[in-house]
């Protein structure tokens, strides 16, 4: 596992832009950490530090960073009218050469001016598809059959300038607006103050003609309005279909027709070593469009996300991926989208470390998000609380736990756990971070049951607790 680093934003660069993952577990602040120069960078490291003052090892779990683009405007800008968001080998068998220093530079030479040769049509190997409520799905995934593909004779796959042209008209820029506020004499600010202007960029991928766009949950957060731009320039005001923070996935969409979908291809077939190209928006409108190109470093590489107490297994590439690149494109060289760029690590000690979320893993949740508007079955304890740390503990007379501020599950109301209670362990796990709830119920399903351990402080009794997990209409 990897240790997070944010590479934030930076008011003395020029292009003002910030990097933004989604965490893993360690603090930080809306997952950011600011970095003031170049020349700190190699302190944006993060250590899991308790309040008491003690510095514990830094955890094997990697928090990476989602980007989002941002622009300090100092005036009003346009802005689409506010949506309303509802509540996620046979490989063949390589021959043994014997090659000379020479000739080591000749090849590669030869393979980066492109010896990738073959065009023949692809072979569709039938399609996996997810039937939701009877619909059908967000998009379809096509399978392209190589099993009997070989380093020198590869069946179908297209030229790199043929895959950045069939693939950048379907990638587009998206504008996250917000409410910001001027500040008159001596820093007072009043409600005619305020202004909507664009508060961060990130990428898309046009997943139907008619207007519906992929993208990550990171780059829609806290909008208050939403634009999306396409390669051609055309500028359009997007509606929030929904978004999944746990899987940091948001469909959202655009009064449009006769759009160029992207062709979604199976990211279960890809293979390391796999010659991958990244489509986005670095940076924003300031370097739209643009493509890098790289390799699969690995697959199932698995994170967690501090936040959400999650883990996800992802791609691994070493094609260069900025801010701004976010919700974009990982290609194979069939130019089917086979992953949705979202994160990577930045810091001096790492180079070429990015990761994207395979297409596979996203199409059921971008499927329930399309067709309910959050992801479905999803589970919940159904309490909102506070995590009481070991300094917290020890300064209120309080047992290490989650506080219970509120409770909206009324098999938690029903089984005698109230506010002010404090829930120790669950199912026989104790309660150590503000995580221990969520990863112990993300495997479950709403209507399982979990046994609570609860602490009343007021009368100092613990007791136990069998409630019913109900299901989560919130990403």
């Amino acid at each position: 596992m990897y240790t997070p680093y944010d590479n934030q934003y930076n008011p003395n660069e020029n292009s003002g832009s910030d990097n933004r993952m989604p965490d893993s577990n360690m603090q930080s602040t809306d997952l950011h950490q600011t970095e003031t120069s170049q020349q700190n960078a190699s302190q944006n490291s993060y250590s899991n530090t308790q309040n008491n003052g003690w510095q514990q090892p830094t955890p094997t779990y990697w928090q990476g960073e989602n980007y989002r683009s941002y622009h300090n405007n100092n005036g009003p800008q346009w802005a689409p009218q506010p949506q309303k968001a509802p509540k996620e080998k046979k490989p063949g068998k390589a021959k043994k050469i014997v090659l000379s220093a020479v000739c080591g530079v000749l090849a590669c030479c030869i393979i980066s001016a492109g010896s990738i040769a073959g065009f023949v049509s692809l072979v569709n190997n039938g399609y996996i598809s997810l039937q939701v409520n009877g619909g059908t799905p967000a998009f379809t995934i096509t399978k392209v059959d190589n099993s009997s593909v070989t380093p020198t004779a590869v069946d179908g796959q297209m030229t790199l300038q043929e895959i950045a042209a069939k693939v950048i008209p379907s990638v587009v820029c998206i504008q996250n607006y917000q409410v910001q506020q001027s500040f008159g004499f001596q820093g007072a600010s009043t409600e005619t103050d305020s202004y909507v202007s664009p508060a961060g960029e990130g990428s898309g991928i046009i997943a139907s003609e008619d207007g519906y766009i992929i993208t990550n949950a990171h780059v829609v957060e806290g909008a208050t309005s939403l634009a999306v731009i396409t390669s051609d320039g055309q500028k359009y005001e997007a509606e929030l279909i929904g978004s999944d923070e746990i899987t940091d996935l948001a469909l959202i969409k655009i009064d449009a027709t006769g759009l160029t979908p992207a062709e979604f291809g199976d990211s279960d077939s890809l293979q390391v070593a796999d010659q991958v190209i990244a489509v986005g928006n670095p940076g924003g409108m300031e370097f739209n469009s643009s493509v890098t190109i790289g390799y699969v470093s690995a697959l199932n590489r698995e994170m967690t996300d501090s936040s959400t107490g999650t883990s996800m297994a992802y791609i691994q590439t070493d094609a260069a991926i900025n801010p701004g690149n976010s919700g974009g494109a990982l290609v194979n060289m069939y130019g089917q989208v086979v992953g949705i760029n979202s994160a990577k690590i930045v810091d001096t000690s790492f180079e070429g470390i990015g990761f994207a979320i395979p297409i596979n893993t996203a199409q059921p949740i971008i499927s329930d998000l399309k067709a309910y508007g959050y992801v479905k079955d999803r589970p919940m304890l159904g309490i909102s609380g506070q995590f009481i740390d070991s300094l917290v503990s020890r300064f209120y007379g309080l047992p290490v736990g989650m506080y219970v501020d509120s409770i909206s599950n009324q098999s938690v109301s029903s089984a005698g756990v109230k506010s002010g209670d404090v829930i120790t362990a669950i199912d026989g796990q104790s309660v150590t971070s503000s995580n221990t709830i969520k990863s112990v119920i993300k495997d479950k399903s709403a209507g399982d049951t979990v046994t609570l351990t609860v602490v009343r402080p007021q009368s100092g009794t613990t007791f136990t607790a069998e409630v019913t997990l109900v299901e989560s209409t919130e990403g």
